[in-house]
């Protein structure tokens, strides 16, 4: 089967075409990968295409409609599909989803709010009928593909516990926090879509202003913007110069700067809390981080350690493993969606 899958964000809209089959591959493909349905069984996949346009947010909502729909258009010819081939398309936004309209409630790429984008994008790419269309959360479909083809089936082989009996947590620490909760092979979107908005659960009260109109916020303290914040505060007598950035934090932490270990000591520390609370809430099998921050090896180290002395079950040493799905994860979570 073919299935689009969209990653639609502020920047940038990216639209990847994937082929999934039962058979297994006769070669070794390098942009091969398996995943776990709940009723088909074990699929293996490829990525056939992969386009992006920017998104363009000042043009206009019909701009990106119209974007989306060339992009479709542009993968089913590079792929050689026809659009009568295709299974379904499932499209990723930055924003809460309504679980029945599909339609985005709130978010930061505000031309998309309350759009009927899954009818527009039929009619202008001309979609037939027969083709499911379906939209989520960004941070859902991330951890949706990684619970079913990723840091999933990792855990799977090292506990045993097959894929669709766990429950995972998957959070992308970059430009801002979100997350997205998986139980037994399903996304958590809660009664009006907004499950999983991990990012606006409070860490500190009274804490940092956030755009959301609360205070504390955890995307406030673990976003990349919110580590280098942080940074500046250690800094504040060298305000006149260049900000670091969270990368750069890293590797002056990791040559031994005193400022940067205190500021990834502290960064760590309130991550492990984070996770810790959450723990108390889902009691996921596992964690699954992306984004970013999640590319420094040195914030796994000791992870799980810390977040169990923030955890009420004794002996709640949960695993925190990178993504393993790299840049596919959040398009094919979005295109997973339509089966």
């Amino acid at each position: 089967m073919f299935l689009i899958g969209f990653d639609v964000g502020g920047t940038k809209i990216e639209a990847t075409l994937f082929q999934l089959s039962p058979e297994q591959p006769s070669t070794q493909q390098t942009d091969g990968f398996e995943c776990a349905h709940s009723t088909r069984g074990r699929l293996h996949g490829r990525v056939i295409s992969k386009l992006r346009e920017p998104t363009e947010r000042h043009k206009g909502y019909s701009a990106i409609v119209g974007k989306m729909a060339n992009l479709i258009a542009a993968s089913l010819k590079m792929g050689g599909v026809e659009v009568s081939q295709l299974s379904g398309i499932g499209v990723g936004l930055p924003g809460s989803i309504d679980p029945h309209t599909f339609r985005m409630l709130n978010g930061n790429t505000m031309v998309l709010i309350n759009q009927d984008l899954l009818g527009d994008l039929r009619t202008q790419a001309a979609v037939p009928a027969s083709v499911v269309m379906r939209a989520e959360n960004d941070a859902n479909c991330f951890a949706l593909a990684e619970a079913l083809c990723g840091a999933g089936l990792l855990h799977e082989k090292k506990s045993g516990i097959g894929i669709h009996s766990q429950t995972s947590v998957g959070i992308i620490l970059g430009t801002g926090c979100g997350g997205g909760i998986v139980m037994q092979g399903r996304t958590l979107q809660g009664a009006r879509g907004g499950g999983g908005e991990l990012g606006h659960t409070i860490l500190y009260p009274n804490g940092h202003a956030c755009y959301c109109g609360q205070s504390g916020c955890a995307e406030q303290y673990l976003s990349g913007p919110g580590l280098e914040s942080l940074m500046v505060t250690r800094h504040y007598s060298q305000l006149g110069q260049m900000p670091l950035s969270a990368k750069d934090i890293f590797e002056r932490a990791q040559s031994g700067d005193p400022a940067a270990l205190a500021v990834i000591s502290r960064y760590k520390n309130d991550l492990a809390r984070f996770l810790g609370s959450l723990t108390s809430v889902f009691d996921p099998h596992f964690f699954v981080l992306g984004g970013g921050l999640s590319l420094q090896p040195s914030l796994y180290q000791g992870l799980s350690e810390a977040l169990s002395h923030h955890t009420f079950l004794p002996n709640s040493l949960i695993p925190v493993y990178q993504h393993q799905l790299g840049d596919s994860a959040g398009g094919l979570g979005a295109a997973l969606l339509a089966i």
